[in-house]
């Protein structure tokens, strides 16, 4: 691919914006209508197979399948004349999750936190309601986007590793060209041990490890390597909340808990349980100061398995909105790196491609690992252990000569399904200056800003701060965001 190449007879590419273990991400101008589109392309070297085309293509239908405001939207799919496959998609603005995480200084606020996650639960829970389990939650595959008006909205990335409900697939370690997809940073302990029928579930420990990452500082689980990473998850618990961050509400800290449980039986079943009481959370932070402790590094380092390849780009002005900015918060304070338009946001180790040849030396060394976890677990496991600490060893980098790529192999590309939700759009309340209590149609929703769904049409709104009210309607259209703002002298 080269910059100025035209793409299905419409699409110009601009410049690439970033590459990952699976794909290439391009900006790109629609030269008929001159809107702007991020195209994403399999590698040549990963498309050896009609099962990793297809892996591919599967989040294009997830997305259209979900059709949620919180998740990456895909406009269309199809194959180059050389064969390649290539997703358009919505043009981000902003950065991961994992960057402002790392990057943020001073960090965000616990409560920004959880207004963040808020968004990233609701977007799951339309997606286990369409069937969608994602199987791959990570901080890199969750964008805090600033849309045309300036509200930082976050973003659900890369369903290419996720599992249709109805598609028949029970895989819980799945492989494309050698690869492990799946990655095993937040994986849970069902998926870690490859078991059958991994369910939505498996996507609450993600969640949860997420949550625990940013709150502590560091993961839940830690190994010298990836290998031995898979064995810890599939043999010990996670380490305490409550030891870690006796601080925290007991709240906060309980839905961390139960995310983390290693029982997926005992586990908490579903989002909407997550939207419900992180909402509670939410309400109870909101006036505290209090920020997430610096990050630090344990464990592998970075995530070989980047397949998201964001699909973004970054300006001089594209830098977080402050707490004064209307919308749901992007984190405030300022990055350590100056941010340019041509700079990938993922970390050098995530940005950069990674040799098909090494990942396949790897999985010979996994899947020897996984034999011996799966003995471990058989003879020794014990749900009540205590976690056992391992520290951290530098691993030098696989390199092995580059050999010429394979062909892309030929894949019909099937017509989209449309949403599977009817009549649903979402609306996005915020009050300036502070925050108020709104009420949607008499229904209480809590202290702004709030993101909901809410079903086609004209609905009621009130906000009550301080003792003054304020009301208002607003019309909601089916799969767009209504914006409603409520100013107080």
């Amino acid at each position: 691919m080269e910059s100025g190449q035209m793409i299905a007879g419409k699409y110009r590419l601009n410049q690439l914006l970033g590459t990952g273990g699976m794909a290439q991400v391009w900006s790109a101008t629609n030269t008929f209508t001159e809107r702007q589109f991020a195209i994403k392309f399999m590698l040549p070297a990963m498309a050896r197979t009609a099962e990793a085309a297809q892996r591919f293509l599967m989040e294009a239908k997830a997305s259209a399948r979900i059709n949620h405001p919180n998740i990456v939207e895909i406009m269309d799919v199809g194959q180059t004349d050389e064969g390649a496959l290539f997703l358009v998609m919505e043009l981000l603005s902003g950065v991961s999750l994992d960057t402002a995480l790392r990057r943020q200084n001073p960090p965000m606020t616990i409560y920004e936190m959880t207004v963040i996650m808020l968004d990233v639960a609701r977007a799951l829970t339309a997606a286990h309601r369409a069937g969608v389990v994602h199987r791959d939650l990570k901080p890199t595959n969750i964008y805090l986007h600033k849309d045309r008006v300036g509200i930082a909205v976050p973003k659900v990335l890369d369903f290419g590793v996720s599992k249709f409900h109805d598609d028949g697939s029970g895989s819980g370690a799945l492989t494309v060209a050698g690869t492990v997809l799946g990655s095993p940073l937040y994986m849970s302990p069902e998926q870690a041990m490859g078991a059958p029928n991994v369910d939505g579930r498996t996507d609450v420990f993600a969640f949860g490890g997420i949550l625990f990452e940013a709150l502590v500082g560091f993961r839940c689980y830690d190994a010298p390597n990836f290998n031995a990473l898979i064995v810890t998850i599939a043999t010990t618990q996670p380490r305490s909340i409550d030891e870690l961050a006796p601080h925290l509400p007991e709240s906060l800290r309980a839905l961390v808990r139960d995310c983390l449980v290693t029982d997926k039986n005992k586990r908490i079943k579903g989002f909407e349980e997550i939207v419900e009481r992180l909402s509670l959370v939410a309400s109870v932070l909101e006036h505290d100061p209090a920020r997430l402790p610096s990050p630090v590094t344990k464990g592998p380092p970075s995530d070989p398995d980047a397949t998201n390849a964001l699909p973004a780009v970054v300006r001089p002005s594209d830098r977080p909105p402050s707490l004064t900015d209307t919308g749901v918060r992007m984190p405030s304070g300022n990055f350590s790196a100056p941010w340019t338009p041509s700079a990938s946001l993922a970390p050098p180790a995530v940005r950069a491609p990674a040799p098909p040849q090494g990942l396949v030396i790897g999985l010979g060394v996994l899947a020897l690992g996984l034999a011996v976890a799966l003995l471990v677990i058989a003879v020794t496991r014990n749900t009540t252990s205590t976690p056992r600490s391992i520290t951290p060893a530098t691993t030098a980098p696989v390199t092995t000569a580059p050999t010429a790529p394979p062909s892309a192999t030929s894949v019909q590309v099937d017509s989209l399904p449309g949403a599977r939700v009817r009549g649903i759009g979402s609306l996005v309340v915020v009050a300036q200056p502070g925050t108020c209590a709104l009420s949607v149609n008499g229904s209480p929703l809590g202290a702004t800003p709030v993101s909901t769904q809410l079903a086609v049409g004209e609905h009621s709104l009130k906000c009550d701060a301080g003792g003054r009210s304020k009301t208002g309607k607003v019309t909601v259209t089916e799969a767009q965001t209504a914006r409603y703002l409520f100013t107080f002298d």
